[in-house]
C-alpha cells in the first residue's frame, strides 16, 4: 500500500503509546531487571499510587484487569520503558501520541505532566470510569471492514443507539453504549453487512461514550488540583484524542476531561503524527497501534521488550533538531549551575549554550532534604501534623500513607482505647513500611497518661512519633526514644523515630542533645530500659527531626518563622559539632504554611521539610463536623484570635482559634479573668454565675462539677481529693470542663450552639482559602489531604522556578537531575 499524501514522512522521530487492553502479566519486567532507571520509575509509581504496582504488573494478580489498577500499571510500564530507551540509546523523540490512556504516557514523555501526578490522575480516572456504569449495563465492540466509512456501518450503528468510541483506522472503529444498544447494533449490522466482522470487547464499562459524562465534573475537580504542575506549552508536541490534532496552549486540562466521554480520533492523530514524523516507535505492553498505522502505509517499530529496543535502536542516530513546537525567543547562553538553589546567581557567558530541559527546573520531589524522604519512606518532604481529639484522624493518616506521605494521628485528648483503635485501623489499612506516626503530647496535668500512652505505642510497635507541647524532657518521651536502641562501635541506632515540634530554642536544645543522664539512670534502675539501651543513650540525640513551629493554630507562642527557623538551625549545627552524631538532625518549618509561596519561602530559608496543620482540618478526612468545615472554608486571614488553653488553663497558656461567628475566644478569656479574680466558685456574683450557666455551660455549675468529678474519679482520683480541699482548684476544673465541651460541640457539629465552638486554627487557612478561590479546591469536599500536599509542593516548585528565572533575567538553565 502506498502512503497517502498526508502521511509522507516528516523530519522528526515520534513515539506512540497504546492504552487499556494492551496489559498483560509480566509487562515491563525485563526493563525493570536490566535498567535502574526503570526500577526507579516503578518505585516512584508505587509511592504515587499507594499500591504495589510491581506485584500487579509482574505477577498474575487478577487486579491488573480492574480499570482502577490497569491504568496506572500501563502508564508505569510505558514510562519505565521510555526512560530506559532514552537513557540507554539516546532516543530523541519530539513528537508524541497516545491512544486513550496512552495519551497520559505521551504527555509525561513530552514533559507536560509530572509522572507521579499522572499516576495519581489515571488511578482516579480508572476508578471513576469503572464506577460510572453498573457492571453489565454497558458494552463495547470493534467493527472491522475494509472501508467502514463507505460501508455505511457507522450510520447503522449510530441509528441503533451506539456511539463511536475509537476511530482507530480506516478499517476499524470501536463502538460503545448501553448493552441493549450494542446488542441491537450487532443484529442490524449482521443483517445489513454480513461480511462485517463484529468483535465484542471484554470491558468493565462503555468507555468514551456519553455514559461517562457523569464522572466528568468530579474528574475535572481532581485534575485541576494538579494543574499548577502542568506545562501546557510542552503539550504542543502531543496529539489530542479529543481534537484529533496537536494540543494547543492552555487546552491541556479541558482536553483530558473531554477525552473521557469523547471519541478517540486516533485516525486523525495518526495523520497528524505522520505529517511530522520521520520514524515512529511504539512503546507499551503490546503493539496494537502498529497495525493501525499500517493501514495508512506507515511503518512503526514496536518496543514491547528489551530485545525489541536493542534491535530497533542499535546504532541509533537522532534526526536533525526540528524547530521548536512553540515559538519563543532563544534564551541567552548561560553557564550551568551545580544546583537549582536560589543563591549566588552566576553571570551569563557567551562561551557556550546549554540546552534547556523540557522538564521543570525545580521538582517538588526534590524540595527539602533527601535523607528525610529516604528515612521516612516518603516522596515529598511534607508532613501533615497531628491535631488533637483525633481531628488528625485514622482516615487522614491512611490517605496520606497510601500516597507515600507522612502524617501523625492526633492522640491528644483521646482515651487510650480510642488511640489503640485508631492505631489498629491504620495498621490494618497500610502495608508495613508505610509512612505514618502518632502524636505524643506532653501532659503536664496527668504525666501518668503520657506514660500509659508510651506503653501503648511500644506494645503496638509504633515506630514514629511527633512529640509536641513539651517544655522539658520527661521520662516517658526518653523511654520511647531509647527502647530498642542498639550500639555499634561508637555509634548508636534508634529503633524509634522522634520528630519534636517546638517553638522555643531552650526546649529545642534538649531535643538535639542526648537524653539527660539522670533520666536514663532512673529508667535503667527501674528496669524500664536495658543495659545496652542505657549505654546507647550517650550517642543518640533525642530527636531525628526538629520542627520549628512558628505562629500556628492551637498551642502557639506566635513566633515569627523568619526568626525561629534560623535559630533552630543554628542550635542543630552547634549540637552536631559538639556531639558528632553520624546522621544529621533535620530541621523543618511549621506554622503559617498555607500557600505554595509560604512553602517556597520555608525551603528557600533552608527547611529540610515543611509541616502543615490548619489547612488539613478543612478536608474530608479530618475528624471534625461538616459544619465546622463549612465555617473554616469561609475563613480569612483575620478570622483567628487568641484564647486560653484548656489543658494548661491555670498556667495561662494560649491557643489560637477560629473566631468568626463564635463567642468562644471571648468566653474563654472571660473564664480566665474570673479565675484570676476569684478564689472560688462561690465567690462569683449571682449575675455572672447565671450568665455562665445559661450561655456558657448550658447547665448548672453543680451539674458541671458532678460530671467533672465522675470523670476524675475514674481517670485521676487525686484531682478530686485536691479539689475538695482547694476551692480554687475546683473552680479551675469546672472551667476546664467548658474548654473540653466546646471542642466536643464543634466535633459533633451542634448547629444550635455553634457560638460555643472551639476550633483550633491559624491564618494559614485563610491564606489557603484565598489562594484556591474560584478553583475546585474552594469547596472543602475536594480538599483531600494528600492533594493539598501536591498543591502546596508542586506550587512551591513552580514559585521557586519562577523566582529563579526572574533572578537570572529570564534565562533557562540545565535542570539538575
Amino acid at each position: 500500500m502506498m502512503p497517502r499524501a498526508d502521511m509522507q514522512p516528516g523530519t522528526q522521530d515520534a513515539v506512540v503509546f497504546p492504552g487499556q487492553g494492551s496489559q498483560r502479566p509480566g509487562m515491563g519486567a525485563d526493563f525493570y531487571k536490566q535498567w535502574p532507571v526503570a526500577r526507579r520509575t516503578f518505585e516512584e509509581a508505587c509511592d504515587a499510587a499507594g499500591e504495589n504496582l510491581v506485584q500487579l504488573c509482574f505477577e498474575k494478580d487478577p487486579r491488573l484487569h480492574l480499570t482502577e489498577f490497569t491504568q496506572p500499571c500501563i502508564l508505569t510500564m510505558e514510562i519505565a520503558a521510555w526512560r530506559a530507551v532514552v537513557e540507554a540509546f539516546g532516543l530523541q523523540a519530539t513528537v508524541f501520541g497516545g491512544h486513550s490512556l496512552g495519551e497520559y504516557s505521551a504527555l509525561v514523555a513530552a514533559g507536560a505532566i509530572p509522572f507521579a501526578d499522572a499516576v495519581r490522575l489515571v488511578r482516579r480516572r480508572g476508578a471513576l470510569m469503572q464506577q460510572a456504569v453498573p457492571q453489565g449495563k454497558g458494552a463495547m465492540a470493534a467493527l472491522v471492514a475494509d472501508d467502514l466509512e463507505k460501508s455505511g456501518a457507522l450510520r447503522i450503528a449510530k441509528a441503533a443507539g451506539a456511539e463511536v468510541a475509537n476511530h482507530n483506522s480506516l478499517a476499524q472503529v470501536v463502538i460503545s453504549g448501553t448493552a441493549e444498544s450494542i446488542d441491537r447494533a450487532k443484529r442490524e449490522l449482521a443483517e445489513a453487512l454480513p461480511s462485517l466482522n463484529f468483535v465484542p470487547l471484554q470491558v468493565s464499562a462503555p468507555f468514551h461514550s456519553s455514559l461517562m459524562r457523569s464522572i466528568e465534573a468530579e474528574f475535572r475537580a481532581y485534575l485541576e488540583s494538579f494543574a499548577r504542575g502542568f506545562r501546557p506549552e510542552l503539550a504542543a508536541r502531543v496529539t489530542s484524542n479529543f481534537t484529533g490534532d496537536f494540543y494547543e496552549a492552555r487546552s491541556l486540562t479541558e482536553n483530558l476531561v473531554q477525552q473521557i466521554a469523547g471519541s478517540v480520533r486516533w485516525l486523525d492523530n495518526m495523520r497528524a503524527i505522520g505529517a511530522r514524523a520521520k520514524r515512529i516507535y511504539e512503546i507499551g505492553p503490546g503493539a496494537p497501534l502498529m497495525k493501525f498505522f499500517q493501514t495508512l502505509g506507515r511503518t512503526v517499530t514496536p518496543m514491547t521488550k528489551v530485545a525489541d529496543a536493542e534491535a530497533a535502536l542499535k546504532g541509533y542516530v537522532p534526526p536533525e533538531a526540528p524547530a521548536p513546537a512553540v515559538s519563543r525567543p532563544a534564551p541567552p547562553p548561560v553557564t550551568p549551575l551545580p544546583s537549582p538553589a536560589i543563591t549566588k546567581v552566576p553571570a551569563p557567558t557567551a562561551s557556550r549554550t546549554v540546552p534547556t530541559s523540557t522538564r521543570p527546573l525545580v521538582d517538588a520531589e526534590r524540595l527539602g532534604d533527601a535523607e528525610f524522604r529516604k528515612d521516612h519512606h516518603v516522596r515529598l518532604a511534607y508532613v501533615a501534623g497531628a491535631m488533637v481529639k483525633g481531628i488528625a484522624s485514622p482516615e487522614l493518616v491512611i490517605r496520606m500513607g497510601r500516597a507515600g506521605l507522612l502524617s501523625f494521628l492526633g492522640s491528644g485528648g483521646l482515651s487510650l482505647e480510642r488511640i489503640e483503635e485508631g492505631i489498629h485501623r491504620i495498621q490494618a489499612a497500610l502495608p508495613p513500611g508505610s509512612p505514618w506516626g502518632v502524636n505524643l503530647l506532653h501532659n503536664i496535668n496527668h504525666p501518668e497518661m503520657e506514660d500509659r500512652t508510651v506503653d501503648l505505642l511500644l506494645r503496638l510497635g509504633v515506630r514514629c512519633v511527633e512529640a509536641s507541647a513539651y517544655t522539658v524532657l520527661t521520662p516517658a518521651v526518653v523511654r520511647y526514644r531509647l527502647k530498642g536502641a542498639r550500639l555499634s562501635g561508637n555509634h548508636a541506632r534508634a529503633a524509634n523515630r522522634l520528630m519534636a515540634k517546638l517553638s522555643r530554642p531552650e526546649v529545642a536544645r534538649q531535643f538535639v542533645s542526648p537524653p539527660p543522664e539522670r533520666i536514663v539512670r532512673a529508667l535503667h534502675d527501674k528496669g524500664l530500659i536495658s543495659d545496652e539501651e542505657a549505654r546507647a543513650a550517650a550517642w543518640l540525640p533525642m530527636a531525628d527531626d526538629l520542627c520549628a513551629e512558628a505562629d500556628s493554630g492551637g498551642h502557639t507562642d506566635k513566633a515569627v518563622a523568619f526568626s525561629l527557623l534560623p535559630a533552630m538551625m543554628q542550635l542543630r549545627d552547634e549540637a552536631m559539632a559538639e556531639h558528632r552524631y553520624p546522621a544529621r538532625i533535620r530541621v523543618g518549618a511549621a506554622g503559617g504554611i498555607g500557600t505554595p509561596e509560604a512553602a517556597a519561602a520555608a525551603f528557600t530559608m533552608g527547611a529540610d521539610f515543611i509541616l502543615t496543620g490548619s489547612i488539613n482540618q478543612c478536608t474530608p478526612e479530618a475528624g471534625t463536623s461538616d459544619l465546622v468545615k463549612d465555617m473554616l472554608a469561609e475563613a480569612d486571614i483575620q478570622d483567628f484570635a487568641m484564647a486560653p488553653a484548656g489543658d494548661m488553663f491555670e498556667l495561662g497558656a494560649r491557643i489560637q482559634v477560629f473566631r468568626k461567628g463564635v463567642f468562644f475566644p471571648a468566653r474563654g478569656n472571660k473564664l480566665y479573668e474570673l479565675y484570676q479574680r476569684y478564689e472560688s466558685l462561690d465567690a462569683i456574683d449571682d449575675k455572672t454565675r447565671e450568665q455562665l450557666e445559661k450561655q456558657y455551660f448550658k447547665k448548672s455549675i453543680g451539674e458541671v462539677w458532678d460530671e467533672t468529678k465522675a470523670y476524675y474519679q475514674r481517670a485521676d482520683p487525686a484531682q478530686v481529693d485536691r479539689a475538695e480541699k482547694n476551692a480554687r482548684h475546683k473552680m479551675a476544673l469546672v472551667f476546664r470542663w467548658y474548654f473540653v465541651d466546646t471542642m466536643r460541640r464543634a466535633q459533633r457539629g451542634d448547629a444550635s450552639d455553634k457560638v460555643n465552638f472551639q476550633v483550633h486554627g491559624g491564618p494559614a487557612l485563610g491564606s489557603f482559602n484565598r489562594a484556591v478561590k474560584g478553583t475546585p479546591l474552594e469547596s472543602w469536599h475536594n480538599r483531600h489531604v494528600d492533594e493539598l500536599a501536591g498543591f502546596i509542593m508542586q506550587g512551591a516548585a513552580r514559585v521557586l522556578e519562577e523566582r529563579w528565572r526572574r533572578l537570572t533575567g529570564g534565562v533557562s538553565v540545565e535542570r539538575v537531575a
